[in-house]
């Protein structure tokens, strides 16, 4: 229609093309000078007869159709049906038995992947077309996620493809298509609008005309044609695919198509134009249906290991052999990539955790919930084609391998399984090395053009720079010589006034002598002139042979990437993304297998090794496997617990034994020193009190003095100075005795044969110490009792911290030892009980059954003794770096006021109560001295008992019944226990310093104070 004409596009650079409109005349000054002229001169009378003769613009002609009458051809005729090979159409394509008419699956997720198909018979040259007939709509549900980006909902591409190109229409250089919804021409992933957006509706007839005629304007052009009006110019084949035959081609989504290839049209085009179906013998080519000589449709296995290049083989394999559809997840991920649906994170490799079973992530039901996957395993097995199921981790499992092969029970499959196991052949190893030097060359290639840039951008700065520092230099010799022309002016000016003074004097001798004065004064100053010239010149000059110098960098090529010695070595191609994650490998490994006839396979080929070889190497790998591999589902037994509780009992005994023994040693310590301390003092006294007789006496007397009376008190003094001496030389033949005896020769740790406990000095590191070693050796006994693998001999060290968390419920920090590494952790264990072995494997050599765990302290004590002997000896390396244990820090809990109504409440928290019993113990109780009463004369200054000191208030147990009694709230001061007062109102009870109150209730009356 006219409407259609005017709104329809012109192609590229085409025969057909509309000519351009005449260029405007640019407007210039002159132009403008013209127009200004007054209107009685002649260029103003000769102005309308110039309009007169300017005709009128005219419309616009639409495009001339160039496309003629195809001429009548009486050779041989192409007597091949064009129709739709199976191994040419997508597997959610369900052709029928005529016609050619295509429809897709509508459930089980299928119904949002795009279907193709592409025709057998491939156009080299002549004019030909076919027709693609919209027979109906599929009304499909639209996911119920939100999403962004959504596909249309329905697609209909049509278009050419070469025989090596994927059924997806636009995706690749390979193919060229129209998109009927939205009027773009695409070509790999490219789009270009050529049309407006097109009304596709039932019963819609599309043409596509491609034109490869030699000498025609339109050669090597592709048309759309919609109900047999134009709706594209001819557009241009890109160079990829030119000289190639080009096979009608169909991409669709929820749509049901009739592709029509003749003899004659559905609709007729403006002219006659014939169909593929009619196409002259030499114009095109034919791909046959590849049917196997014994009729059965072979089904592949790969089996290989994880992470050793199984993927890589099976894109070789395809490569080479086409023919073969792939089942697997990454195909299905591919295949949403190419149907333009959304995936939040994209479709890199990146974005997956593993490359055997890839999360979808699409947002979309049917696509995350598996059901696609189970979907194309149905309709599988009811198509004639030739299979590779793959799938690593399924591959290598007998049960999965058997439920697979299950559904490929019909006897036109053969099931075959390829073994890929072993060291690959020459040609694989060889394949890798090119992947690795691509792969670093690339890397080199974008590092060097990084550099490049940095030097481009210091030249840049240099050069901007040096422009500064010219323009500076400009400025100033600017400045100069102006201020040189201004001194100048001056200088003319002064001697001009200097000549008008001297006029008057008109003496001949003084007019020569004024004469050659002048001449002198012009020569100075033209000499002058002239070194000024020079100087600037010689400064320009300078600049020009700075820019000169500045050359431009010359043009390199990025330096030629080699691989290393050992990067030569390397045989399967290193992979950011691995084969399976590691609970998928770790739960699966010791199971894996390799595949035998009597699963049910046809036949097995071993690619790289032999059978009996690729056994031995599968046994080999899943050995070296179960000592760098965690076992996810390993749960710690009732063995483990039984033991655990045991050692925490135990050790909570030692702990207390040590607490007890210090406290009786402190309090014997305290008391001795207190009869010391009374004994003096009693001694002080007595001898004050003699001093004072002896000064009072008035008169001697003759004659011997009376001898004095033994004192009973200076008897007893006497005989506890020997028992306390002879207490403390117990104590020192007790100390003698624990430095030197057998530690491993010790009965009983509790009680060395002087009262003491073998720990008595342990400090915070011992205990931490003793407590690791015994939880490593406790870990390493459960770990192969309850893995029940005699293959696993232990735990690896990379692992030892999951281990130690599954088992003991926290986390095992090396840092909380003082070091920076698990190995670093377990080498502090010096006596070898716990060690790593060569494999980095945790191994003990103590039993896991015994009777006691007071092996422990003695590794421990000697460990301690023998560090100390270092230390003394100045090796400051064998220092523990263990930290200082952290108090518990906790909020204190203020208390309720008590206000208008009777009695507070006591809110100190139990928290609280216990952290001061453990910060502020209570002193040694010390046995009172009883003090003679004839000994305390005035001067004397006692000490009373320790119980005899005043002890601050404690708290009752209930609130107090007083009106407006407060809360008692305790809460730490700066260098005492304070508190804020309870509620306002007098007789509140407030230790340890409260306010007095107020009218915000903060305090009671004033309360007792301690310290």
């Amino acid at each position: 229609t006219q409407r259609q004409r005017r709104r329809l596009p012109v192609g590229p650079a085409l025969a057909m093309a509309a000519p351009a409109p005449p260029a405007k005349k640019q407007r210039t000054d002159d132009d403008a000078g013209d127009d200004e002229q007054p209107a009685d001169t002649p260029m103003a009378d000769e102005a309308p007869a110039a309009a007169e003769k300017t005709p009128a613009p005219a419309a616009p002609e639409p495009p001339k159709e160039l496309e003629e009458d195809a001429a009548a051809c009486s050779k041989p005729r192409n007597a091949e049906p064009v129709v739709f090979h199976v191994q040419d159409t997508t597997m959610n394509i369900l052709p029928s038995t005529s016609n050619n008419l295509l429809m897709s699956l509508t459930d089980g997720g299928i119904q949002h992947l795009l279907a193709g198909a592409r025709a057998n018979v491939g156009v080299t040259k002549g004019r030909y077309m076919f027709e693609v007939k919209v027979i109906e709509y599929v009304n499909v549900p639209e996911p119920t996620t939100a999403r962004q980006n959504t596909p249309p909902k329905s697609v209909l591409r049509i278009g050419l493809a070469t025989s090596s190109s994927h059924l997806f229409l636009g995706e690749s250089a390979e193919s060229i298509c129209f998109d009927a919804h939205s009027g773009d021409l695409v070509h790999n992933k490219q789009r270009s609008r050529v049309s407006y957006k097109l009304n596709v509706q039932q019963g819609s007839v599309f043409a596509v005309v491609v034109n490869l005629e030699q000498g025609h304007p339109n050669q090597k052009t592709i048309s759309l044609f919609k109900d047999g009006m134009r709706v594209s110019q001819p557009q241009a084949l890109p160079e990829s695919l030119i000289g190639k035959a080009l096979f009608p081609t169909v991409s669709f989504k929820n749509v049901t198509t009739c592709v029509h290839f003749g003899p004659e049209p559905l609709t007729p085009l403006p002219f006659r134009c014939r169909m593929v179906q009619d196409a002259t013998k030499t114009d095109v080519t034919l791909t046959k249906e590849e049917k196997p000589a014994d009729g059965k449709y072979e089904v592949l296995f790969p089996v290989g290991l994880p992470d050793e290049g199984t993927f890589d083989w099976l894109d070789t394999f395809l490569e080479k052999n086409p023919k073969y559809t792939e089942l697997s997840d990454r195909m299905i991920l591919d295949w949403a990539e190419k149907s333009g649906i959304w995936r939040p994170r994209g479709f890199g490799m990146g974005t997956r955790s593993n490359r055997d079973k890839p999360e979808m992530n699409f947002g979309i039901r049917e696509l995350d919930d598996d059901s696609i996957r189970k979907a194309l395993l149905t309709i599988a097995p009811l198509q004639k084609r030739h299979y590779v199921a793959m799938e690593v981790r399924s591959n290598l499992l007998q049960d999965d391998r058997k439920s697979l092969l299950s559904r490929f029970a019909h006897p036109m499959f053969k099931k075959m399984a390829y073994v890929v196991v072993g060291e690959p052949p020459a040609d694989y190893k060889k394949l890798v090395q090119q992947k690795l030097l691509q792969r670093k060359q690339e890397q080199s290639d974008r590092m060097f053009e990084l550099q490049k840039l940095e030097r481009q951008r210091k030249r840049q700065l240099e050069k901007l720079m040096k422009q500064q520092e010219k323009e500076k230099r400009r400025a100033e010799r600017e400045a100069k010589k102006k201020a040189a022309e201004e001194a100048k002016k001056a200088a003319a000016e002064a001697e001009a006034a200097k000549k008008a003074a001297e006029a008057a004097q008109g003496a001949e001798s003084a007019d020569g002598e004024k004469k050659e004065g002048d001449e002198e004064a012009a020569e100075g100053k033209a000499e002058e002139e002239k070194k000024e010239k020079e100087e600037e010149e010689k400064a320009e000059e300078d600049d020009e042979e700075m820019e000169e110098a500045e050359e431009e960098e010359p043009e390199e090529t990025p330096p030629k990437a080699e691989l290393t010695d050992e990067e030569k070595k390397i045989v399967f191609y290193p992979s950011d993304v691995k084969d399976l994650t590691p609970l998928a490998l770790s739960s699966s490994f010791t199971k894996f297998s390799l595949p035998e006839k009597a699963e049910g396979f046809d036949d097995i080929k071993y690619e790289w090794l032999k059978s009996a070889k690729c056994a031995e190497y599968l046994k080999k790998w899943i050995l070296d496997r179960k000592l760098t591999s965690r076992v996810e589902e390993l749960k710690p037994s009732q063995w483990f617990h039984q033991r655990l509780i045991e050692w925490q009992k135990e050790s909570q005994q030692w702990k207390t034994k040590q607490n007890e023994y210090r406290l009786a040693f402190q309090k014997k310590t305290m008391e001795r020193e207190a009869r010391k301390r009374v004994r003096q003092i009693q001694q002080q006294a007595k001898a004050a009190e003699q001093a004072k007789k002896r000064e009072g006496e008035l008169e001697g007397k003759e004659g011997d003095a009376p001898e004095e009376a033994e004192d009973p008190q200076k008897q007893k003094d006497k005989e506890a100075e020997e028992a306390d001496a002879a207490e403390e030389e117990a104590e020192a033949e007790a100390k003698a005795t624990f430095e030197s005896v057998d530690i491993f020769g010790v009965e009983s740790v509790l009680d060395i044969g002087t009262g003491a406990p073998l720990f008595k000095d342990f400090q915070h590191e011992d205990w931490m110490m003793m407590g690791l070693t015994v939880e490593l050796n406790l870990l390493a006994h459960a770990f192969r009792h309850d893995v029940e693998d005699p293959d696993r001999i232990g735990i690896h060290v990379d692992h030892l911290p999951f281990y130690y968390k599954k088992y003991f419920s926290r986390d095992l920090r090396p840092k909380d030892y003082g070091v920076e590494s698990i190995v670093d952790l377990v080498g502090l264990i010096a006596d070898g009980s716990v060690y790593l072995t060569e494999k980095q494997v945790l191994a003990t050599q103590l039993a896991p059954e015994m009777e006691s765990y007071s092996v422990f302290v003695k590794i421990t004590e000697e460990a301690r003794r023998y560090r100390s002997l270092r230390i003394d000896m100045g090796e400051e390396s064998a220092m523990l770096k263990i930290p200082p244990p952290v108090a518990p820090q906790h909020k204190p809990h203020g208390g309720k006021g008590g206000g208008k109504h009777r009695g507070g409440q006591w809110n100190q928290s139990r928290q609280h109560q216990q952290h001061q019993q453990q910060q502020a113990p209570p002193p040694p109780q010390v046995a009172a001295v009883p003090v003679v009463a004839q000994l305390t004369p005035p001067q004397a200054k006692l000490v009373p008992p320790p119980a005899a000191l005043p002890q601050p208030p404690q708290p009752p147990q209930q609130s107090q019944q007083h009106k407006g009694g407060g809360g008692w709230q305790s809460s730490y001061g700066k260098s005492s226990y304070q508190s804020k007062g309870g509620g306002g109102g007098k007789g509140g009870f407030q230790p340890y310093g409260g306010k007095a109150g107020g009218k915000d209730s903060k305090g009671g009356g004033k309360g007792w104070r301690w310290y």
